[in-house]
């Protein structure tokens, strides 16, 4: 709850909260992994249970791209 007088939260409520599992280590570089592994998924069709194979082949997409530029 919010203290009105000072427009603060009590201590315990005040704690570092840890950073999301799913957040946690992500750099812009994996954010673009994900986001590639993610159109081969829709384009596949939304097929699940080739997480791991999308992500590698985002990968060498990606790095295959960064080689021609």
């Amino acid at each position: 709850m919010i203290d009105p007088r000072n427009n603060t939260a009590p201590k315990s409520a005040r704690s570092v909260q840890p950073e999301s599992p799913i957040n946690a280590g992500i750099t812009l570089v994996d954010s673009a992994v994900q986001a590639r592994a993610y159109h081969l998924y829709e384009v596949r069709g939304r097929i699940e249970g080739r997480a791991d194979q999308d992500w590698y082949q985002a990968e060498n997409d990606l790095r295959a791209r960064k080689k021609q530029a």
